[in-house]
This record gives C-alpha cells, sequence and structure tokens, in this order.
C-alpha cells in the first residue's frame, strides 16, 4: 500500500470517530468527559502527524494538510456547534515535545473574594467563610523567594525553581534574579509596539483624545534616554484613524504607521528636526486602498509590505515619492477618503495625500482568501510566520509564507486551540520562533517541524496569552508571557521548563511587549482596566498595606544592601545564597513539594501587619488579580503606563513608580 495512503487511511478513521462523537456529544451531561473525549480525538490527530514526522516521509506535507482540515473541522465545531467557548486544553504535546505550566497558579483575589461574598451573603447568610482549595492559598511576598538582595521588589519567585543561569552567564543571570530597574511613562491606549533591530527607537501605535479616536505616534530614542526617567515625544501623525500597526526599519532610520487607509513613514534619522515636543518628519505616505488593512513589515532592501485577504502589497521605500520632494503637494495626485474617519470632519490635522499606489501585489495562489492577522520575518528564511483569526471567518492556523517566491505555503504549523495573536523569533536561534495564542498557550516551535516543541500553559484563568518574547541572553532561551486578566508578566526558562518568576503590571493588563537586546530592556505597554474611554477612574477602595509593601521599607533594604547590612536572601526549598554567589547555580533542593511553601515554617499573622497611615490616601482596585501583599511593593498604576525593566549588574531597586493615591480623584 502507499505510504501516504497508509496516513491518509488514519486521518480518516479518526475523521469517521469524530462524527461518531458528534452524534452523542450533546446528549452526554458530564462536560468534562465529553472535553476529554474530544480532546482525544485532537490528540489522535496530532500523534499521526508525529509518527509521520518520525518515518521521514516524503509525503509529510500532505500529512499536515489533511490534519489541519480535520483539526480546523474539530475546533470550528466545538466553538460553534457544542458552545464550548472555552478551548481545549493542548492537544498537541508529548512526552518528547512537553506541556509546561506555572507551578504556582492560583485563582486570583477577585474571584476568592467574590465567592466569599456570594457565599457569606447569599448561599449561606451569616455563617464564616468556607474552607477553600490550597490552590486559593497565597502567601504574602514577604514568605516567597528573594533569590538576590537587588531583585526587584515587583517580582514574584516561584519556590524550588532553580534557573539555568549562573556566575558564568552574567547577562542571564540578571534576568533570572529579576535584577531590574524600573522606568514607567504615561502613554495613550496602545494597539502595537516595536523596537528597531539595533535598539535606536521604540515606537507606539496608539489612540488619543476623546475615547482615544485621534491617531498617535509615541516614540522613544532609546540611546538617549537615562535610567531614571523615560523621555519620550507624542504627536499626531496626519492619520485619519488610530493606527494598528507599527514597524520600525533600523537600516533606513523610519517608523512606518499605519491605520487602514494608509501607511506613512517618518524619519528618526540623527540630524534630522526632533527637539523634544517637534514631530519627526513625515517622509512617505502609502496608499493600502483599504484592501491591504492588515499588518506590516519591513523587508531587506528598504521594502515595505502589508497584507490583506489572499494577497500582499509591497513597496520599495528608495523609488517613492516624498513629502520633502515636492513640501506641500498631495502624494499620490489625490486626497485620502475620510468617510470611515473617527476624527472631526474636516479635521486640520489629517494630511490629506492619498498615498503612493503599491509597486507590487503579491497573490496568495494556495488559499485567496488567507487574510493574516499577525506576521513575523523570520530573516533565516526570508518567510513570513502568519496566524490568523476564526472569528473573521479563517481559523487556526498559523503558516509560513515565501513572499518571495510568488506567496505560495512554505510550511504549515499545528497545535493551537484559538487565534494566534502574536508571533516571535530571537536572533540567537535560527531554527527557533513562538507564538501567544487567545487559547492560553504560549508555544515554541522549530521551523522544520509541523507540531510544538514545547507548550507553556501561560494561565489557568481562560484567558488568551496577550503576548510573548523570546531572547537567549547568554545563549540561554528564556521566555516572557503577558497576561491580559492576569495583569502580569512571567518569565519562563526554557531549559528548566519552569516559570521562574513573574513581574508587577501594576493592576494592569499587558497590551504589547518588546525587547531591546542592545540595552537588555523588557519594554511593557499596559492598559488600566479603571480608566474608561473619558479617563475617569472608578472601582476603588481604600487600600491595606502592610509596613514591608511600602517605599520606606525598599528604601531601608537598599541602604542596608549599599552598606553591607543585608540580611541573606531568602530562597525557599533552596539554599540561602543566591545563584550569582554560586558558580554552579545549583541550590540544595529541601525535599518540598513542587510549588508549594513551608506552611509551618513562620507566623503568618504578623506578615500582614497594615501601616495604617501610609494606607490611609492610597487606593487599591476592588476587583484585581492580585492583592496588595502579592508583590513586595504595592503599586496601582491607574493610567496606562509603559514599563522598561533594565536588567543589570546593580540596579536601583529604589527607582519605584507612585501608587495610586485619593489625589488622583
Amino acid at each position: 500500500m502507499d505510504e501516504q495512503v497508509v496516513w491518509l487511511a488514519q486521518l480518516d478513521c479518526l475523521a469517521a470517530r469524530f462524527e461518531t462523537f458528534k452524534s452523542s456529544a450533546l446528549e452526554e451531561p458530564d462536560r468534562k468527559a465529553r472535553r476529554a473525549r474530544f480532546r482525544t480525538v485532537l490528540e489522535a490527530v496530532c500523534k499521526v502527524v508525529r509518527d509521520a514526522e518520525c518515518s521521514n516521509t516524503p509525503y509529510l506535507p500532505g500529512v499536515v494538510e489533511n490534519a489541519h482540515r480535520l483539526l480546523e473541522g474539530c475546533l470550528q465545531w466545538a466553538h460553534n456547534d457544542l458552545g464550548d467557548t472555552v478551548p481545549p486544553t493542548t492537544f498537541a504535546h508529548s512526552e518528547e515535545e512537553p506541556w509546561i505550566d506555572d507551578v504556582m497558579e492560583n485563582a486570583g483575589s477577585d474571584i476568592v473574594d467574590e465567592f466569599i461574598r456570594l457565599y457569606t451573603k447569599n448561599i449561606k447568610p451569616g455563617s464564616p467563610p468556607p474552607k477553600l482549595p490550597s490552590f486559593t492559598h497565597i502567601r504574602p511576598w514577604k514568605r516567597s523567594p528573594h533569590p538576590h538582595s537587588l531583585t526587584t521588589r515587583l517580582s514574584r519567585f516561584r519556590p524550588n525553581i532553580v534557573p539555568t543561569a549562573n556566575a558564568s552567564t552574567p547577562r542571564a543571570l540578571n534576568i533570572a534574579e529579576a535584577r531590574a530597574q524600573l522606568t514607567t511613562d504615561l502613554i495613550p491606549k496602545t494597539h502595537a509596539m516595536a523596537v528597531s533591530s539595533g535598539g535606536s527607537v521604540l515606537a507606539l501605535a496608539s489612540g488619543s483624545g476623546w475615547k482615544a479616536r485621534d491617531p498617535a505616534l509615541q516614540y522613544y530614542m532609546l540611546n538617549a534616554q537615562s535610567d531614571n526617567c523615560l523621555e519620550s515625544v507624542c504627536m499626531d501623525p496626519g492619520l485619519s484613524n488610530a493606527p494598528r500597526f507599527v514597524a520600525a526599519d533600523e537600516e533606513n532610520k523610519l517608523v512606518f504607521l499605519a491605520d487602514d487607509d494608509r501607511i506613512k513613514s517618518f524619519s528618526f534619522r540623527p540630524g534630522e528636526s526632533r527637539e523634544r515636543h517637534k514631530r519627526l518628519p513625515n517622509i512617505h505616505t502609502m496608499d493600502s486602498e483599504r484592501a491591504y488593512d492588515g499588518p506590516l513589515t519591513v523587508l531587506p532592501g528598504g521594502r515595505v509590505i502589508r497584507v490583506g485577504k489572499g494577497k500582499a502589497a509591497l513597496w520599495n521605500t528608495s523609488e517613492l515619492e516624498t513629502h520633502q520632494d515636492h513640501p506641500g503637494s498631495l502624494i499620490g495626485g489625490s486626497s485620502v477618503n475620510t468617510d470611515n474617519s473617527w476624527r472631526e470632519s474636516g479635521c486640520p490635522s489629517i494630511e490629506m495625500s492619498s498615498g503612493s499606489k503599491p509597486h507590487a501585489v503579491i497573490a496568495f495562489p494556495d488559499d485567496p482568501t488567507y487574510a493574516p492577522t499577525t506576521w513575523h520575518l523570520h530573516s533565516p528564511t526570508g518567510h513570513m510566520l502568519c496566524g490568523e483569526r476564526a472569528v473573521l471567518g479563517a481559523g487556526h492556523s498559523c503558516i509560513a509564507l515565501d513572499l518571495e517566491h510568488g506567496g505560495r505555503r512554505a510550511a504549515r504549523y499545528l497545535g493551537h486551540g484559538g487565534d494566534v495573536v502574536r508571533i516571535t523569533t530571537s536572533p540567537a536561534d535560527p531554527h527557533l520562533f513562538a507564538t501567544a495564542a487567545s487559547d492560553g498557550y504560549a508555544r515554541m516551535f522549530d521551523v522544520r517541524r509541523p507540531l510544538p516543541v514545547l507548550t507553556v500553559e501561560t494561565s489557568i484563568q481562560h484567558e488568551g496569552c496577550a503576548d510573548v518574547v523570546l531572547v537567549h541572553p547568554d545563549g540561554i532561551p528564556t521566555l516572557f508571557t503577558g497576561g491580559d486578566r492576569t495583569q502580569q508578566i512571567k518569565m519562563w526558562d526554557i531549559r528548566e521548563q519552569e516559570c521562574v518568576y513573574e513581574l508587577s503590571t501594576g493592576n494592569n493588563a499587558v497590551a504589547a511587549m518588546a525587547w531591546d537586546d542592545a540595552h537588555t530592556s523588557l519594554y511593557v505597554a499596559t492598559e488600566c482596566p479603571y480608566v474608561n474611554k473619558l479617563g475617569e477612574r472608578s472601582g476603588y477602595r481604600k487600600a491595606r498595606i502592610p509596613g514591608w509593601a511600602t517605599w520606606a521599607s525598599v528604601e531601608k533594604d537598599y541602604k542596608a544592601y549599599k552598606a553591607g547590612k543585608t540580611n541573606e536572601p531568602r530562597v525557599v526549598g533552596g539554599s540561602s545564597s543566591s545563584a550569582s554567589e554560586d558558580s554552579s547555580g545549583a541550590l540544595e533542593n529541601d525535599g518540598s513539594e513542587r510549588g508549594y511553601y513551608d506552611s509551618e515554617s513562620e507566623d503568618d499573622e504578623s506578615d500582614d501587619e497594615i501601616d495604617e497611615a501610609y494606607s490611609a490616601d492610597m487606593r487599591w482596585p476592588e476587583k484585581c488579580f492580585h492583592k496588595e501583599n502579592y508583590f513586595g511593593y504595592a503599586y496601582d498604576a491607574g493610567e496606562h503606563v509603559l514599563f522598561r525593566w533594565h536588567f543589570k549588574d546593580q540596579p536601583d531597586i529604589t527607582q519605584l513608580p507612585a501608587s495610586t493615591t485619593s489625589d488622583d480623584w
């Protein structure tokens, strides 16, 4: 029998098995049992692909395509007919390509508080709070590991985790121990963010003004920033709507900003006029024709490409007309159509050029309806790694497009149970890329293989993974993931396959992340859920802040460290010395259960003595994922904020932003 027929026959059998499952699924009263049966079908499909790959069959692409169609049909049915809006747990992992999770997942303080309120007021009025499962009991930050005296107070480490980094990898060690100096800046509502490859500029595509309807470009010249503050310029780019996409070109010193109608470029070349409160000069305007309204990217050779449905448009910037060539005239020879603009009619801030037409259009011959909603250039191959959204009538597809050879599909990657929302690569590894998906998982892929090599469950809260950043400090693979409802950034050690710690976002949701390798800095754009579109803040209560979570406590510990009087770093489940003081990086495990603290070692009552004087004017959200005692400094942002975590050997850990107070109303 033909080898391909064998694999396809197995998939046909699984398709029949799925049809049998569908006929009885709605009659299954046990939801968990129904989901388990459904998951076994998905796992079996992935096993066929894995077996075909291991056999080195030349028919693997055909097997993958057929498996994709079957998986897509299963997932679409589960979301639509079954009404199962929560995606199944991961189904593409194996013993060799594992699934990892966070050892310290918790329910979130808002969920626990709401359950207790309902129980004591509605279910059993007047009764004491019920005994809750262990995952709802999170001890205060004071009881958590602190691997170094200069570990930021806005981090929360997992117990019994031994990171890969050690004294021989100092850059990676600073990251592993969260030795980071934090700087923040207020930002408009941000849709996308990009750092140029050489670390010259950080650009944010944002919406400002009333209900965030006005376009904004906020940018930071990174080489000119100090350690103590972030200096930015927020400018109106002249678009007719708020931009949703941004890209940065280090070679040509250009930032590209796009709304649905046009792309505009702005120069950050040294010598250009960019004094504070001045605009970056607008160089080009390109016409997206409302057909190419997807993400854009910069290709080698000064080319810009933007995707639409079934095709992509390409411009060569060296051949484009510039605003400097003919000052005051309209590029494209006509005015842009503003009938879909949310800006005021006749707004003088809109630059009216319709823009230059594309130099070339690349059709997607394999699927004329394919419309990526996120994509990322994989530089070693030149392929575009693409993801799409099922809500737009597409699927949960992740593919590689070869734009240099007619836009054909070069590879397909399976295993996503939700929309692929972000894709990232690291220059240090030519084969790996990572995805963030709406099903709550980050996945790492080898571009040569169809299934994920590592699946990371970023949260148990049925929330999507907002963004992902893959980096290799000192050659050590490291992953950062961002949470929306969980309001945090998690750092994962890929070699150890563990979550090492999380960083605070000041009770804000993660909107976008970017890594500046030139300055070893992680940038996180966040959105405050307690501020509405009119800028009004609501949903706060009086804070209850322990004495050890105040800025004065941080300053006291920092001064003690500088004076050489600090206590040994606290490492629960290991030795008291930090990894930086142990060249092997190995901590002795005390036999504690993975992810849990020794509940008998200290008196919890003394951990949360509230500083009433400090708390009197402080405010905290009524419904947020973390309580005031979760991190070592009680910080609520109360605004849309950009975080810069600068990892370094000697950070100033007292440099912390002010938290929300009663004066902020």
